[in-house]
């Protein structure tokens, strides 16, 4: 929203703020946003090759409106994702958001072979409301 093509890595107060201002109130709703939000950014609003055509929000995309600026400060490094967290839970969701229904851990656990780092990563996203254990053992999406 800021219309920085890269943004600093760590957020600001005011980030925060506008974060949170755009949060829908019901908990459930919540954690579909917060989904929905990381879907987006993952799979429409990439740092590459951004796909403005196929996004929801782009009538609200400052930076987008503003011409699509190149960015003026000092060149990024890209961080290391293969083998993080953060890619153990991209693949875990992954196979949620493939899935027609509710998938049992069987399903989870062929995706990464670290089993401590998996069982990590899972519990991150039920903690962050971005997963839903069901009472029969099996996960989903929220919602």
């Amino acid at each position: 929203m800021s219309g920085e093509e890269y943004p600093p890595k760590s957020q600001t107060k005011a980030e925060v703020r506008l974060a949170e201002s755009l949060l829908p109130a019901a908990a459930p709703t919540a954690a579909r946003w917060a989904v929905a939000v990381m879907e987006l950014g993952a799979l429409v609003c990439t740092a590459r090759s951004p796909r403005c055509a196929d996004c929801p929000v782009l009538d609200g995309c400052r930076w987008h409106r503003d011409g699509r600026p190149a960015h003026a400060g000092p060149p990024r490094r890209g961080q290391t994702y293969a083998g993080t967290d953060r890619q153990c839970r991209g693949r875990l969701l992954a196979v949620l958001r493939d899935a027609e229904g509710p998938v049992g851990k069987p399903a989870l656990d062929v995706v990464w072979s670290d089993a401590v780092q998996r069982e990590r990563a899972l519990d991150a996203l039920v903690a962050d409301g971005l997963v839903d254990p069901l009472d029969d053992g099996r996960y989903a999406l929220p919602g």
